[in-house]
Parts: structure tokens; C-alpha cells; sequence
């Protein structure tokens, strides 16, 4: 889905890009035939690229993270045991900033549990080395199956709707889950909560160190 949503921007980016050339050539046109409204064409110009090139930043950050806020306030989330996953490419937004795409497999859980094997392709943080094995929630629905994506922690611990469906998940003993640390980060990141919480003391350690030197100073 990742993918598609990278081409649908492209497609986009090229529309925009002629409309902008379009408005542009029409500010030489306005200048020869219609000199006494060359200030609004170019006014009307610069309107129309700063409100497109607006919108094409705000899709280019939020399309995915709008399908998947919108999946999971409607409960089309199911539980992942992701098994691991490989590097395909690359992918650069319109501010240079790189991302990875993998391709994710594991076992995803329905709303009856049921164990369906599922691949799918997912934006990921540059810094990603290598995937973890272990269990998210991501968004699925049965009537468009292609639409999976891994749902940050985040999102799932604000929303008390999906409470019940997650300890549906946690009583049912047949299924293993052992959580991933999943957010946001320049592309999703995905780590053991052991490696959260190992970066964490690291911080407040490095943190305390700063505060003891300040200290020493004074």
C-alpha cells in the first residue's frame, strides 16, 4: 500500500507541477495581450503555487496516516506476528528526507483469530538495519485486504474503543504475542522493548552525567 500511496504522489506531483507551468506560461500571455492585469495573473500565480504546493506537503506526510487513524477509530485492526522482512528500496520525499521500503511477513490474527499468512510493504525509518520479530496491531480489513499497515503504539493506547478487541488477543493463549516498541520517526520504526528501554537509561544516564558536571562547574 506503501507503494501505491509513493505512486499516487508522483502521479499528483506531475499534475501540480503542469498546472504551476500552465499559470506561469499564461503570465506572459496576460503581458501581451492584457498588460493592465499582469499583477493579478501573477498574483493568482503565486496563490496557486503556494496553496498546491501546501496541499502536495500535507498529503505527502499524512495520506498513510490518515487511512490508518481512520481504520482504527472503525475497529479494522488485527494482531501481526511479524516473522521479519527485506529491504526493497528506497523512497525520497519533496525535503530530501530518504526512507526505506520493506516488505514485512508474518501471521496476522482476524477478528475470529483465524491465522492468515500476509506480506505486505511498509515505509520504514533510514536508520532500520534489520526487522525485529515480534507482534503489532495493524489496520485490515476483509474487504480491502491490500490495506495493511503497521498502527503505532500510540495510536492504539488512545483510542478505548480497541481495548476490548486487544485483550481479546492477549486472553486467547494459542497466540504468542510479545510487542514491539512501533512509532513514528521519519518513516516507522520498529524495535524490542528491550532496546527502548536500554536507550532509555542510556539517556537518563547521559542526562545525569550533564547535571553533575553543571554542578561542578558552579
Amino acid at each position: 500500500m506503501q507503494v501505491r500511496i509513493a505512486r499516487n504522489l508522483n502521479r499528483l506531483l506531475i499534475l501540480f507541477t503542469a498546472v504551476v507551468v500552465i499559470f506561469f506560461g499564461g503570465i506572459f500571455a496576460a503581458s501581451r495581450f492584457f498588460p493592465e492585469y499582469t499583477r493579478w495573473h501573477v498574483l493568482v500565480f503565486a496563490v496557486v503555487s503556494i496553496g498546491l504546493a501546501i496541499v502536495y506537503r500535507y498529503l505527502e506526510e499524512n495520506w498513510d496516516k490518515r487511512i490508518i487513524l481512520q481504520m482504527a477509530k472503525n475497529n479494522k485492526v488485527a494482531l501481526m506476528n511479524i516473522k521479519g522482512g527485506k529491504l526493497l528500496t528506497a523512497v525520497r520525499n519533496t525535503s530530501f528526507r530518504t526512507c526505506w521500503i520493506y516488505e514485512l511477513e508474518g501471521e496476522l490474527f482476524n477478528k475470529e483469530h483465524e491465522v492468515l499468512h500476509k506480506s505486505f510493504r511498509e515505509k520504514m525509518n533510514r536508520e532500520t538495519k534489520e526487522i525485529p520479530s515480534g507482534s503489532v496491531y495493524v489496520t485490515y480489513d476483509e474487504l480491502t485486504p491490500e490495506r495493511i499497515f503497521i498502527i503505532p503504539n500510540a495510536i492504539i493506547g488512545s483510542l478505548p474503543d480497541l481495548m476490548p478487541l486487544v485483550q481479546e488477543y492477549e486472553k486467547d493463549k494459542k497466540i504468542k504475542i510479545r510487542y514491539l516498541d512501533a512509532y513514528y520517526h521519519r518513516g516507522m520504526v520498529l524495535r524490542t522493548f528491550k532496546e527502548t528501554m536500554a536507550d532509555y537509561k542510556k539517556g537518563l544516564e547521559e542526562k545525569k552525567k550533564k547535571q553533575d558536571n553543571g554542578t561542578e562547574e558552579t
